[in-house]
């Protein structure tokens, strides 16, 4: 019961910590898609400084003919394939094969407009495509297309330049492991602010495991110290009580009344520091879910929400932690809808997200936990999804209500 308690206060503890010191994710709200938004700002600035010379080309007559149009054409056609990929945000199923494809027309457009403009400023495109791979394929791939347009690059630029070449291969190696230094800290820095919670959750755990063994150590000297001699006292004035009489008589009635009630009183005091007080399951709930800016908490709970068991309540606590963490984490989820719902003889949790959802479910260590969690409570947990489609957890678990 003590280890329960133990980690309700944690949870809100932690909760009101975290907030008072924002992690990453919380001072940015959009945090996952931040990094994307610069390199795509850099890209078009790019994009856009590479036409000035076969711009001035074409206006002063040395880029003409169908030359001129084909470069045009291929420089729209590698800002429009840009453009895309920047509105296509997620990675995940057909949008990324798609993301994919496009990055696949930003290579061929780039190459082409290379070749008709003669401009080695043009072979800039080319380090745009290498800065946006690493968040599309793996390293060795990556390696592998960039080797391709540098070889092309350098057929293609034989005639007028292959230092250029070369150099623009470096580029794209330099834009390569920017991209991936950015993707990796990005990564680093969602566990630190996992590992961070888990820091002040143990942090606030250990201080009030301390706080409540005082108390217990303070309940148990009064009770064997103070409420012994005060027992004591008791029946050394009821026995003054039946040998004096007169007005000494009633003076030791009354001083045996004030130690009865006194003692009473120390065993109330003993008995309240013994109970220790529960956290509301709704404001725990509350302060879970107030703790995440991106994606945005849904929360609806019924007006009373007090199971009076410490297992269920435990339960339905890390579920909803769960499903919180997996839309951060996996989901990629602007909204997370979550419902508890209070039926005849048990009690149901549905959370869904608008993220991007998956071809299939891959129970990791959370929700093979919440699973267990239900089971053991004789209840049920089941996780469906679909690509674009996002995540959805439905569960129950039988309960004897004891809320209105």
């Amino acid at each position: 019961m003590t280890s329960g308690i133990f980690e309700w206060r944690d949870v809100l503890t932690t909760m009101s910590l975290v907030e008072a010191g924002p992690s990453p994710t919380q001072t940015n709200p959009d945090a996952r898609g931040h990094d994307l938004k610069w390199l795509m700002a850099a890209s078009y600035v790019t994009w856009l400084v590479c036409a000035l010379r076969p711009g001035i080309d074409i206006v002063e007559g040395r880029l003409t003919g169908g030359r001129a149009t084909g470069w045009l054409a291929s420089y729209i056609i590698f800002g429009s394939a840009l453009t895309w990929i920047a509105r296509s945000r997620s990675a995940s199923g057909g949008r990324r094969l798609l993301r994919l494809s496009l990055l696949m027309v930003e290579s061929v457009s780039g190459l082409t407009a290379i070749y008709l403009s003669g401009n080695g400023t043009m072979s800039a495109l080319l380090v745009i495509v290498a800065a946006q791979l690493p968040h599309l394929v793996p390293l060795h791939s990556a390696l592998i297309w960039i080797a391709v347009q540098t070889v092309v690059n350098a057929l293609l630029f034989a005639r007028y330049n292959w230092t250029n070449s070369i150099a623009i291969g470096g580029f794209q190696a330099f834009a390569l492991a920017s991209s991936i230094l950015a993707v990796r800290e990005r990564g680093a820095r969602q566990k630190l602010t996992a590992a961070n919670r888990e820091l002040l959750a143990t942090r606030v755990r250990l201080a009030e495991s301390s706080r409540v063994e005082e108390r217990l150590r303070i309940a148990r000297d009064l009770h064997d110290t103070l409420g012994h001699h005060l027992t004591a006292l008791s029946l050394q004035l009821d026995v003054a009580s039946r040998l004096a009489d007169g007005r000494a008589a009633e003076h030791i009635s009354e001083a045996h009344g004030i130690t009865r009630l006194l003692l009473s009183d120390v065993r109330a005091v003993v008995g309240q520091m013994r109970d220790q007080p529960r956290v509301d399951l709704r404001d725990a709930l509350r302060a879970l879910a107030s703790t995440s800016r991106d994606p945005t908490v849904h929360l609806t709970l019924p007006v009373s929400l007090e199971l009076n068991d410490e297992p269920r309540e435990q339960a339905l606590l890390r579920a909803v932690q769960e499903i919180i963490t997996n839309a951060v984490r996996h989901s990629m989820a602007r909204n997370v809808w979550i419902t508890v719902e209070f039926r005849e003889d048990r009690i149901e949790l549905l959370g869904r997200d608008d993220g991007r959802g998956a071809a299939a479910v891959v129970p990791g260590h959370g929700l093979a936990g919440m699973q267990e969690r239900f089971e053991e409570l004789g209840g049920k947990v089941a996780f469906s999804t679909a690509v674009g489609h996002g995540f959805e957890v439905r569960g129950f678990i039988p309960h004897t209500r004891t809320g209105s």
